[in-house]
């Protein structure tokens, strides 16, 4: 998932998508790229695969249907693809390392405009670099009257340095684990900066204070998840597993049991 507010793409409010339509907005950039001509067909002919499925993948895309999905105007839209194909990069799809499908989305578009030129030979047609075709999958969870704030996790950009992830080093973009709010969600619900609240999701809760952004839409709200997912192991009294890249993960648990599995280890 990529992250949303002052996390990744800046404070400008035409560019928030409604959280988890990363995908569709690239989809309709796509599309509106390959209407207005401004896809390099040389490039993608001689050089890449699967351009004609990535244009029946983008082809339901319009903009008007972009728009109720991701909030974001068809003229700021319009705007960006056509920013994109002259060689400017797309603030609001700013995407994070664990951000996989952002990344491929990201790739096509740079495919569908020639920009990865870099390292290709156009006359050498057994080296062409495929479309990744990313689908986008509908939401699990859905708003409702219980739970009418939709909570996205991620990293915040000064937790991204090694050491300050270590927490070796102390950084001025750098807070405790809080809830984000918009102003105008903050104001419905009635809290203030460094009230602590207690944030119920369909599969645990945890308590927090608030922050407020400005940068976010309202009805979405940021955590890091953190602290939601210790509060569950915790409950639950079992270890928790998250961010699985390759043989790397993030294993959430109680002291106790890192305790055992350090003298079992030392055992054996």
């Amino acid at each position: 998932m990529t992250e949303l507010g002052t996390h990744a793409i800046g404070a400008d409010a035409r560019l928030r998508p409604n959280v988890g339509t990363e995908l569709p907005m690239a989809h309709a950039i796509g599309r509106e790229i390959i209407q207005a001509g401004l896809a390099d067909r040389e490039f993608t002919e001689l050089a890449t695969s699967g351009y004609e499925e990535y244009r029946t993948l983008v082809e339901p895309w319009t903009l008007s249907l972009a728009v109720k999905v991701t909030g974001v105007p068809a003229a700021v839209l319009r705007e960006l693809a056509h920013a994109f194909a002259q060689g400017e990069p797309i603030p609001a799809l700013a995407v994070t390392e664990h951000d996989t499908d952002g990344h491929r989305a990201l790739g096509d578009l740079s495919l569908l405009t020639g920009r990865d030129l870099t390292g290709h030979d156009l006359s050498d047609r057994e080296r062409r670099t495929r479309f990744q075709l990313v689908r986008h999958p509908p939401p699990v969870d859905l708003t409702d009257e219980r739970y009418p704030v939709r909570l996205t996790n991620g990293r915040r950009q000064g937790s991204y340095n090694t050491l300050l992830q270590k927490g070796g080093s102390a950084s001025a973009l750098r807070r405790a684990e809080c809830v984000e709010l918009s102003p105008e969600d903050a104001e419905r619900h009635g809290v203030v900066v460094g009230e602590v609240v207690r944030v119920v999701t369909r599969r645990g809760s945890t308590t927090a204070p608030v922050w407020v952004d400005p940068a976010l839409r309202p009805g979405l709200a940021f955590m890091t998840g953190r602290s939601l997912a210790v509060d569950l192991a915790t409950e639950t009294g079992l270890p928790l597993v998250g961010f699985l890249r390759g043989h790397s993960m993030n294993v959430y648990a109680g002291d106790h049991r890192l305790a055992l599995t350090a003298a079992a280890a030392a055992q054996g």
